[in-house]
């Protein structure tokens, strides 16, 4: 049943060009140009779709000031529509004290969005959500990949997120490419920007040479300027989580 279950779902994701490969990218964060953290994403297939990771944790001068660390995953499978999400999970924590944790299960399916009891999240609250896809805060930039590589002439993309606060709309164009250095290399990068947001401005750069990951992502949020940008990258050796 499991090796027939397997196949099937190798067979799916076959015929999605889209697909991704498991893989490790990690990234470092500055505020303002000064580096404070550093983060590791990485994304597992599973029988039914993706696990994907990310763990930041200040790092340098920044960690001597303040220990702080933010562990984020998110599940989600691949339709025809692009990525859709099922469970969402995020925690943040301050000299090993948590001061933030959400988690939520996602169903797209049913239009809604249910939360999970944690510790600052003590009361179940449920969102209801338009029908299609849902994203959430870590998976939709692998949503956005998924969707210029497949749709490359769609210039605007649409997402529902869902953050374990609330569920909103984002929108994102893809403008002109830009040329930006990585790793002292230098690429013809794909743009994409939200472009519904004043207070709460995201650039982000994909490359087809890695996977059409984000490699570099520019916010500009309650007038502080962060960025995200690729330091290393590897394809993982393929395993199925079960």
């Amino acid at each position: 049943m499991n090796k027939a279950l397997l196949l099937l779902t190798t067979l799916f994701f076959g015929t999605l060009s889209g697909a991704f490969e498991p893989h490790t990218a990690n990234y470092q964060l500055s505020i303002n140009g000064l580096k404070i953290a550093e983060e590791v994403r990485t994304l597992h297939q599973i029988e039914d779709g993706y696990f994907y990771t990310a763990n930041a944790k200040t790092s340098g001068i920044a960690a001597l000031v303040k220990d702080y660390s933010i562990a984020a995953s998110s599940t989600f499978t691949l339709n025809t529509k692009g990525v859709d999400s099922s469970n969402y999970q995020i925690m943040e924590q301050e000299d090993k004290k948590i001061s933030k944790n959400y988690a939520i299960d996602i169903s797209s399916s049913g239009g809604s969005i249910t939360s999970i009891l944690t510790k600052t999240q003590p009361k179940v609250k449920t969102w209801k959500a338009e029908k299609g896809n849902i994203t959430d805060p870590l998976s939709v930039f692998l949503a956005i990949s998924f969707d210029i590589k497949n749709n490359p002439k769609q210039l605007e993309f649409n997402y529902q997120i869902a953050d374990g606060k609330s569920i909103e709309q984002h929108t994102f164009k893809k403008t002109d490419n830009q040329k930006i250095t990585l790793n002292n290399q230098q690429f013809n990068a794909i743009k994409v920007e939200r472009v519904d947001s004043k207070d709460n401005n995201i650039k982000a750069y994909f490359l087809s040479e890695y996977q059409y990951l984000p490699v570099l992502i520019q916010q500009t949020k309650g007038g502080r300027d962060y960025a995200y940008e690729m330091s290393n990258f590897k394809l993982s050796k393929i395993e199925n989580y079960k």
